[in-house]
């Protein structure tokens, strides 16, 4: 379900795993773009993390790695861990900076647990593991299935929306009108879950923030304004996000999401 691939021009692979602990363990909930904390010092300069690769086998580039580590310590550099659904196909990445293979632990079924150090520009999300775990078997066939997870963890549904990689599926880029149901966004991770599902069919992405949502309208991530968006249920939206504070005076979470498709030419109709 997960490897390990070099960084390089080769894009060499560095081993197999069943699973991986201890790397899905960030959480940023979608209100904190307007956290009067959402400029940290930490923003930016990125964290290190220890994950578990589990059950890796136990020939490889890994356990040459480990058995010839002397000075530089199981040093493998920059890598990208892959997700793989059940056919073996790569359908999403989280890049890992300066990969240092730092314990090795043999199991009696010839397979491993290996500890590696790295370096991430953000923690993946706590939600998005067991998000990635169900979308390699299957991947969203209908819309809102995201409703199943808690408050919380449907942060971890729209990471994984934006990283996964839809193969040979096909979006029609252009019509003159979108239908957003409004019915299950109690929050605004739900607005981005079901957002990236109108505009892009089950399991669809449509931004993650008000600045990447302005960047989806420009197109790259489906459709581009101008068209009509008619919100359905939009009471339970307005309820929900109405009264949600901005950093702007005067006006609501809906205020600036209303605003920000009406700037780039898209009509926005509360049904």
């Amino acid at each position: 379900m997960f490897s390990l691939r070099a960084d390089d021009e080769d894009g060499r692979n560095l081993g197999f795993f069943s699973d991986v602990q201890d790397f899905f363990v960030g959480h940023v909930d979608a209100l904190s773009e307007f956290s009067s904390d959402a400029d940290s010092d930490s923003e930016g300069e990125g964290l290190w993390v220890r994950p578990r690769l589990i059950g890796v086998e136990s020939l490889g580039v890994l356990l040459r790695a480990w058995q010839a580590r002397g000075d530089l310590g199981g040093a493998l550099g920059n890598a990208w861990i892959d997700v793989h659904d059940k056919t073996g196909r790569t359908i999403g990445s989280y890049f890992a900076g300066a990969v240092t293979l730092e314990h090795w632990e043999e199991e009696g079924d010839g397979t491993a647990v290996a500890t590696v150090a790295c370096w991430v520009d953000s923690l993946p999300e706590a939600g998005a593991g067991e998000v990635w775990r169900a979308w390699s078997s299957r991947p969203p066939a209908s819309a809102n299935e995201w409703v199943r997870l808690p408050a919380g963890r449907r942060e971890g549904w729209i990471e994984v929306a934006g990283k996964y990689r839809r193969g040979g599926e096909k979006v029609d880029p252009r019509c003159e009108r979108y239908t957003l149901d409004g019915a299950n966004i109690s929050d605004l991770a739900s607005f981005y879950c079901a957002i990236g599902e109108a505009m892009n069919g089950p399991g669809g992405y449509y931004g993650s923030n008000i600045a990447a949502l302005d960047d989806c309208l420009f197109g790259g991530f489906g459709p581009a304004a101008p068209f009509r968006l008619v919100w359905e249920n939009s009471e339970v939206a307005v309820g929900a996000l109405g009264s949600l504070p901005t950093h702007l005076p005067n006006t609501s979470v809906l205020d600036l999401i209303v605003s920000c498709f009406e700037r780039r030419g898209a009509t926005v109709e509360l049904a």
